[in-house]
């Protein structure tokens, strides 16, 4: 289990850096940030679930482990909506230039 959580912190913090390194212009990559987000808010809500699990293998109280659980799912569901936006705005300055161009 404790593998597991591990993995998903890598997959996280990978996550993390691709966000921060998200320029506007990239709508193909905001829109996979969008996805791989939303996967990983819904695997940090499962996490923060069967906290009592991680919390017996790690030896932290459950409160500041839940509490630390879902800080990563809030970080990865705000970056879900940012990415989104991006996408979406992106779309939508591109079909908008290629109007103006007719």
């Amino acid at each position: 289990m404790l593998t597991e959580l591990k993995e998903d912190i890598q997959q996280y913090q990978e996550a993390m850096e691709d966000f921060y390194n998200l320029i506007p212009e990239d709508i193909e990559g905001a829109y996979s940030l969008a996805i791989v987000f939303m996967q990983l808010a819904n695997r940090w809500a499962e996490i923060q679930l069967n906290a009592n699990q991680y919390c017996a293998d790690l030896g932290v109280s459950k409160t500041r482990f839940r509490d630390y659980a879902y800080q990563k799912y809030r970080l990865c569901s705000k970056a879900h909506e940012f990415c989104r936006v991006v996408w979406r705005q992106g779309k939508e300055d591109l079909k908008n230039s290629f109007n103006k161009e007719f």
